[in-house]
């Protein structure tokens, strides 16, 4: 079926959710004179603490009268999922830094993908499960899962080809230690959706003060992410501490360039959220979990390709590159067969 209308405009944004999220580590490239945890701190602030409320600000009106008007209740499904989903944030670094990055990032992102298009369709769209639209995205997700797979194994092949050893541990802790982190983290690291979809008190407030139906999660994404910036300072902070990396931010000439880069990680990633969240409203009951599959089949798609761009697969032998190309191309498939096969209004 040729996608038209509200439903052309959520595949879109889906889409884009992914490509800029995909592409929001970049300005990390160009910091000078920083650690990963310097950086990491200035985002985790501008990302989850500062934008969703400029975002809700400007999408609802009278906002802090409308906080001020709802009940404390309201307040508990997007503190809980925010909560949840920062600790799986750090769970991510910690099990990547067991098993290594191209087989960690490959379980947990093949985990998310199932609990982010499974969950919500069993939570909000119970109704449709059993319907040609779930079959078809159902197919779609293990295209994606296949993809990355696939992709998992060459991205293994070329960190053993490149480096001419297998990938260094950086964090301590058994295989199955990290490779349980890993599957943890990426059922967690979906909680966000929960906290926009399930805050209905925010959400009926919000709509009652004149915001868009489209963009009324932007009141409960500010408690959801204000929620999970927690554990992304309280680490940063931790690595700043044990690193001794806090004089960092008192090199000369540096701070201003590097809150600069912050800042654009920042508004690349929750502009990436915005739209997602966007899209899960035009697609109809089966949003979420549409929109879920778009967002992280375009994430992994586009961050590989702007990698491949940087020259990250330089030196990796031909079969482990068609590995990469096929993976890829499960995962293009897939947003076509999910673009173009269904439609969910």
């Amino acid at each position: 079926m040729v996608i038209v209308g509200g439903f052309a405009a959520g595949i879109l944004m889906g889409l884009l959710a992914g490509l800029l999220n995909g592409i929001f580590l970049l300005p990390m490239r160009y910091t000078k004179k920083w650690e990963w945890e310097n950086t990491w701190l200035l985002f985790s602030l501008l990302s989850c603490g500062v934008f969703p409320w400029l975002a809700a600000r400007v999408a609802v009106p009278h906002l802090v009268e409308v906080f001020r008007s709802v009940p404390l209740a309201a307040f508990v499904p997007g503190l809980l999922a925010g909560l949840i989903w920062g600790v799986g944030q750090v769970m991510y670094g910690l099990g990547c830094g067991m098993v290594g990055i191209a087989i960690g990032s490959a379980v947990i992102s093949c985990t998310a993908i199932i609990a982010g298009t499974l969950g919500p369709l069993i939570v909000y769209a119970r109704s449709q499960l059993f319907s040609s639209s779930s079959l078809i995205l159902l197919v779609g997700m293990g295209l994606i899962v296949a993809g990355i797979i696939t992709y998992g194994k060459a991205g293994a092949s070329k960190e053993r080809e490149t480096a001419g050893i297998g990938e260094k541990q950086v964090v301590a802790g058994s295989f199955r230690l990290g490779l349980t982190i890993c599957l943890i983290c990426g059922v967690v690291g979906t909680a966000f959706v929960y906290g926009g979809k399930s805050s209905t008190g925010l959400l009926v407030a919000a709509k009652a003060a004149g915001a868009s139906s489209l963009l009324a999660f932007c009141l409960p994404f500010v408690v959801t992410f204000n929620a999970g910036a927690v554990a992304g300072i309280v680490f940063s902070v931790y690595k700043i501490k044990k690193n001794n990396t806090g004089i960092n931010f008192l090199s000369p000439g540096t701070f201003i360039w590097n809150l600069s880069m912050a800042a654009a990680m920042g508004l690349l990633w929750y502009s990436a959220l915005l739209l997602y969240g966007t899209a899960s409203e035009e697609l109809g009951k089966m949003g979420a979990s549409v929109a879920f599959a778009l967002f992280s089949s375009g994430t992994v798609l586009f961050a590989n390709l702007f990698g491949w761009l940087v020259g990250e697969w330089e030196g990796a032998s031909r079969k482990t590159i068609q590995g990469f190309i096929k993976g890829m191309m499960f995962i293009v498939c897939a947003i076509l067969l999910i673009a173009f096969g269904m439609n969910t209004q």
